[in-house]
Order: structure tokens, then C-alpha cells, then sequence
């Protein structure tokens, strides 16, 4: 059974603390244009594209099927999030990003500095399913 307590008790009991301080990313819209998200799939399915041909049977068609849908979901549930803040924040235009850049956790980064961080992973696997679709080629 529960019982009501007074917040004098709790006060004095130290079980109210102060709020905690506001998350540095109360924005859910991300903040990146929607083409540097069209890009970062764009590569990432690449990578499976090259590896199909690379790797190409009818027993991994199932495979390379289900890590599109993977793919497909990693962009679709983000892309969601705006919708459902409470807030409704848009994604930045490319001529915002331009002028202002972004805030990130370790300070502000301009659109050139926030473009390559956050293509550069998608662009380096990318390579790497390049690199081994070349030695598959040349060990077959």
C-alpha cells in the first residue's frame, strides 16, 4: 500500500534534488540537411551494391536483402523523430548550414567540418567493399 508524503518530509529526508541540467540535444531534427542524409545512404548501399557483384549467388540475394531493409530503417526511424517532437524543429537548409554550421557537443563546426565528419565513415566503407570486391577479383 502506498502513502502520500508531504515534499516538507522529502525535503528534509534530501530525496528532492534540482532538476537535472537541460541535454545538450533537445533538438531531434538533427540539425543536417537532408541531402547529406541522402548522401550517407547513398554510400552505405554502395558498399552492399559492390559486395553483391563482388560476391554475387542466388544464396546470398536473401542476405544482401534483409542489410538493404537494415539500411532502409536506419535512415526511416531518425527521419520519423521530427514529427514526433514535441517542438517540431525542420531540418537546416543548406544555406543555413552553410552560414552557420552546427553545434555539436564539442562546439560549433562548420558545414565543410560537419560534411566531412559525417561522411567520411560512410565514404571509407564504402572504399573497403571497393578493396575487397579488388582482391576478390584478383584472388578468383
Amino acid at each position: 500500500m502506498t502513502t502520500r508524503v508531504k515534499p516538507e518530509v522529502l525535503i528534509t529526508r534530501d530525496e528532492i534534488v534540482a532538476a537535472p541540467a537541460e541535454r545538450a540535444c533537445t533538438d531531434q531534427s538533427f540539425e543536417l540537411p537532408t541531402g547529406l542524409y541522402v548522401a550517407m545512404a547513398t554510400l552505405f548501399t554502395g558498399f552492399i551494391g559492390v559486395l553483391g557483384l563482388a560476391f554475387r549467388g542466388g544464396h546470398m540475394a536473401v542476405v544482401y536483402g534483409v542489410i538493404f531493409v537494415f539500411i532502409a530503417a536506419f535512415f526511416a526511424i531518425p527521419a520519423m523523430f521530427p514529427s514526433m517532437a514535441p517542438n517540431r524543429k525542420q531540418a537546416l537548409s543548406w544555406t543555413v548550414f552553410r552560414m552557420r554550421g552546427i553545434q555539436t557537443a564539442t562546439g560549433r563546426a562548420s558545414a565543410t567540418e560537419a560534411t566531412t565528419l559525417v561522411l567520411l565513415l560512410p565514404f571509407l566503407v564504402f572504399c573497403f567493399g571497393m578493396a575487397v570486391a579488388a582482391i576478390a577479383m584478383i584472388v578468383s
